[in-house]
């Protein structure tokens, strides 16, 4: 079985991370050196929301005879909003031990981008309603339809989204792009945060990196996000990028093969499972 050699290329303020040769998308990757530090971290990422839900529910028990509808309703949109995180991140958990393993098996069909964007708004738009923020989405008049697995690469945009929410401005819209070009579907997600260095950007793709810049900001997260990304990107035989934005913030980037495209090149991929 061949083996995918991944490089990073910097092209002034881009870089793009993008496979040498499409053999096996999936690598095992090394267990982190610090496992303890990452499960501290998982742990205290969990800990917040389970605290807020414990007291919610606790609240709504004791007191929901006593709370009026606008109360109710305020306190059960903070609760599903912190469930659909929770469920992210512990998506996020179980495919990286998958990615890690070996063994993330795509299961393929023909499916619009736009369509794709529609359903992972519903789920992202509550989260980023929170921060005020919105998704603000350009597309190609006719766009094609990929050939991808609808449940994976709804994970890389809502992991591309949430992302860029984390880190851009409250009360700013968060850009999508969806553009195509040589039998290629390109999604970029753009935010007005504080952009990424040329030292950043080397690195944002690896397995639990967190930027120093980061450190005690409360965005620190456990750095699983991008890597899985870019991990399930190349398994549908893609490129993942990030580069700067003009104006302030970055844009991150994912292009796939149209279908057409897709099936002349589903000979020289091999899926582990």
């Amino acid at each position: 079985m061949g083996v995918t050699r991944v490089s990073l290329r910097s092209t002034g303020q881009a870089v793009v991370a993008s496979p040498e040769a499409v053999a096996t998308p999936t690598q095992p990757h090394p267990a982190p050196h610090h496992e303890l530090t990452v499960l501290a971290t998982v742990a205290h990422e969990l800990r917040g929301p389970l605290t807020a839900l414990a007291t919610s529910s606790e609240l709504l028990a004791e007191d929901f005879l006593h709370l009026d509808p606008e109360q109710i309703k305020s306190m059960l949109g903070a609760m599903h909003r912190r469930t659909l995180w929770l469920q992210g991140l512990v998506e996020n958990l179980l495919c990286a031990a998958t990615i890690r393993e070996g063994r993330l098996q795509l299961y393929r069909q023909s499916l619009s981008m736009t369509d794709l964007l529609a359903d992972v708004e519903a789920v992202v738009g509550p989260i980023l309603a929170q921060r005020g923020q919105h998704l603000r989405v350009r597309r190609a008049n006719k766009l094609p339809e990929v050939l991808a697995d609808s449940r994976r690469l709804g994970q890389v945009l809502i992991n591309l989204i949430l992302n860029a929410s984390k880190f851009g401005a409250p009360n700013t819209p968060i850009d999508v792009t969806i553009s195509v070009r040589g039998g290629v579907v390109r999604v970029a997600v753009a935010d007005r945060g504080p952009g990424v260095s040329s030292d950043q950007a080397l690195r944002l793709f690896e397995p639990y990196y967190r930027s120093p810049a980061t450190a005690g900001s409360g965005k620190d997260g456990v750095g699983l996000g991008l890597s899985i990304v870019k991990s399930i990107v190349e398994a549908h035989a893609g490129q993942v990028g990030v580069e700067s934005r003009r104006g302030g913030g970055a844009r991150f980037w994912f292009s796939i093969p149209t279908v057409g495209r897709s099936a002349s090149t589903k000979s020289h991929l091999s899926i582990v499972s």
